[in-house]
């Protein structure tokens, strides 16, 4: 498939050579506030991890009631790398946010504030 030559390659953060034929994971999503659909991808460990826990999320939403989608946030996770040089590595999370019917027409409200509006039970 040519890009044999890894002179040519680029070089990663590590210092070594990357392969640009790399294992590539593509999330496709909806911005429920515009309705534009927009593309996560990623080729790292951390984000295709991510995308393996919404899958398996979604698995067991589909499981409980097959009848709806879920609504995922994209947020921001990390973890502190054990080595102090490299320090705190920002990781994509896609948290199950709440779900819509599968034959509904219009897009629930996601909002910050829509979240946050909750009543006080007492």
């Amino acid at each position: 498939m040519g890009d044999t030559d890894e002179s040519q390659w680029e070089t990663g953060v590590n210092g070594e050579r990357v392969d640009p034929w790399q294992l590539q994971v593509i999330l496709p999503l909806l911005n429920s506030a515009t309705g534009e659909p927009f593309i996560f991808g990623t080729t790292s460990m951390t984000g295709r991890t991510a995308v393996g826990k919404l899958i398996l999320a979604c698995k067991a939403l589909r499981r409980k009631d097959p009848s709806v989608y879920p609504i995922v946030r994209l947020d921001i996770g990390g973890f502190k790398h054990r080595d102090d040089r490299v320090g705190w590595v920002a990781t994509p999370v896609f948290p199950v946010v709440g779900q819509v019917p599968k034959d509904g027409t219009t897009l629930p409200d996601t909002s910050l504030e829509s979240d946050l509006n909750d009543e006080i039970p007492w």
